[in-house]
């Protein structure tokens, strides 16, 4: 019984690893202007973050899921300093300044942590394995397990940059226990995904 037991706490140990090493984003509330049919030919990315290293890994990381996409980029923090951000009007003229054609902007609109219940399951032994007397006539038993979530919601709207117009904009939930940088990747990945999906970029 002792192993049984023992290879039950593997098995959990296992499912553990694998749920607290993911990352999903759901993308929800998604509005696109009807009247814009064009596609974006220059994209300035600029994220709202509350340090520069944290601004600095999600304009990188759009840079490089963009480009991959065959999209021209910028990164507005090769033009605007971290502590220009509150200046409204400052960024937008240098925004205004390149030759760019629109502005991706995200932010954190909030983010909380949330407790998950991941259920247990029975496994019974197939007969194939039956064997050595009656050790192996049983049934292995995962409890379940409960765990942290942390999850982001943020906010990311397409403008035009010569009229000011928003032209796409969408919210999206990021569920991660994991470092930020997980986070980033799979809601970059999910957003150029959708943009592309829309018709807006490439």
């Amino acid at each position: 019984m002792k192993r049984i037991v023992k290879i039950s706490h593997c098995v959990l140990t296992v499912c553990a690893f694998f749920f607290t090493s993911c990352a999903t984003t759901t993308i929800s509330d998604v509005w696109k202007d009807k009247t814009y049919t064009g596609k974006a030919e220059k994209i300035v990315v600029l994220m709202v973050a509350r340090s520069p290293d944290l601004r600095n890994m999600f304009e990188g990381r759009f840079f490089a899921e963009l480009r991959a996409r065959g999209n021209e980029v910028l990164k507005s923090n090769t033009f605007i300093a971290f502590d220009e951000l509150p200046d409204k009007e400052l960024v937008k003229k240098k925004i205004k300044s390149t030759d760019a054609d629109t502005l991706l902007i995200s932010r954190l609109v909030s983010s909380k942590t949330i407790e998950s219940y991941v259920s247990g399951q029975v496994h019974g032994v197939p007969n194939s394995y039956w064997g050595w007397g009656t050790y192996y006539e049983v049934l292995f038993i995962d409890y379940g397990y409960t765990g942290n979530i942390e999850v982001a919601y943020v906010e990311t709207n397409l403008y035009d940059i010569k009229t000011e117009k928003l032209i796409w904009s969408g919210h999206s939930k990021t569920e991660r226990s994991e470092g930020e940088q997980q986070l980033i990747n799979t809601f970059i990945k999910k957003i150029t995904k959708k943009l592309s999906s829309d018709g807006i970029i490439q």
